[in-house]
């Protein structure tokens, strides 16, 4: 189990690490930034309630293949996920005096997606075991930050634009539903037509990467804005 959990957690320290020494002016309180953490985990935990409760159809129930993908993807996964997440980082962070400059909504929002990572992660490796902890190390745990990065990149500026602050909120959920949800429709529409049409999934394979690195540059992209590097 001590394995599991170190191969779980282990790339959600290395971003957190990252994020950490990328604020070059006024460091966040360590214990802020775990509260973030928790947050995170608090949000993944909400989820889980919010999916339990509130399941309002079955997969089986739609009849193809790309019906199926755009509800889990977006139904079970970008919608709920993205929406706890922001929840949660509103709710423990908005009014700490300590965000009180633009990068620390991309910090704290960051924390809180990779706590949701984190607890995340720790259910899909002790079901897959090793193998897909490379994996989610590799893809699914940095998307995550990603999306949060970008959650704080509006987040910041919903705190310090107040008079466009509802267009920010908004924003900053939106955003990051959108992306994530396109990053797991690729991924199950392309397990769902893989054994029946290989030539379209090793298109949606291609896809994915590009999607990935875009998402990825896109992230990078509002660090550096922000922080000026």
């Amino acid at each position: 189990m001590s394995i599991i959990l170190i191969a779980s957690l282990a790339p959600v320290a290395v971003l957190l690490l990252y994020i950490y020494k990328k604020d070059k002016y006024q460091k966040e309180p360590v214990g802020k930034l775990l509260k973030a953490l928790l947050a995170g985990v608090l949000a993944g935990l909400a989820d889980i309630l919010l999916l339990t409760f509130f399941s309002f159809a079955e997969v089986s129930s739609f009849s193809s293949n790309f019906g199926q993908a755009l509800y889990q993807a977006f139904g079970q996964a970008a919608i709920p996920e993205e929406f706890c997440k922001l929840l949660f980082l509103y709710w423990f962070i908005w009014n700490i005096p300590e965000f009180d400059e633009y990068y620390d909504g991309i910090e704290y929002a960051a924390c809180v997606g990779l706590g949701f990572a984190g607890l995340e992660n720790i259910g899909y490796v002790i079901q897959g075991g090793l193998g897909t902890a490379v994996g989610r190390a590799l893809f699914a745990v940095p998307a995550h930050f990603f999306f949060a990065i970008i959650m704080g990149y509006f987040f910041a500026l919903a705190k310090f634009r107040p008079w466009k602050k509802k267009e920010y909120l908004l924003l900053a959920y939106i955003c990051p539903v959108l992306m994530h949800g396109i990053y797991d429709f690729i991924l199950m529409y392309t397990d769902l037509i893989k054994n029946t049409n290989t030539n379209t999934a090793i298109l949606l394979n291609i896809g994915f990467y590009i999607f990935f690195i875009f998402i990825w540059k896109l992230a990078t992209k509002r660090v550096n804005r922000i922080t000026g590097s």
